[in-house]
């Protein structure tokens, strides 16, 4: 079970919804990236394979979250150096995550405060 976000109010938001309501994800972002977090290290046929969809269709989100550095990458050396495209292994770097959240919310936090302030100064 996801961890919730609760807010003042009493509202909850699970804590996928908040990130990617932070990051602009898709669902099928979110269930990636949460599945990377929890399985580890996973090459493409992996993903697809536990998704049960074609590798074209991971590609999209696996590029998204690259392109916003929500995981990494790394080339596998394959055995036999003909073979046409290279194949990568994904993955979360849990501590750059955290990293990667934690300043963005305090940027978020920042931001919010100053245009808070700035609406109550225009206020009044």
């Amino acid at each position: 079970m996801a961890e919730k976000i609760k807010f003042p109010d009493g509202r909850e938001v699970d804590i996928h919804e908040f990130i990617a309501f932070m990051y602009g994800l898709s669902k099928s972002d979110v269930e990636l990236l949460h599945m990377l977090m929890t399985e580890g290290k996973m090459t493409t046929d992996d993903i697809a394979s536990r998704l049960n969809v074609t590798k074209a269709s991971i590609s999209k989100s696996l590029n998204s979250l690259i392109d916003k550095g929500l995981i990494e990458r790394e080339k596998v050396q394959s055995e036999d150096k003909r073979k046409g495209r290279p194949n990568f292994k994904y993955w979360v770097d849990r501590e750059k995550l955290y990293n990667r959240l934690d300043a963005d919310l305090e940027k978020l936090l920042t931001t919010l405060k100053g245009s808070i302030q700035k609406t109550m100064t225009v206020a009044i």
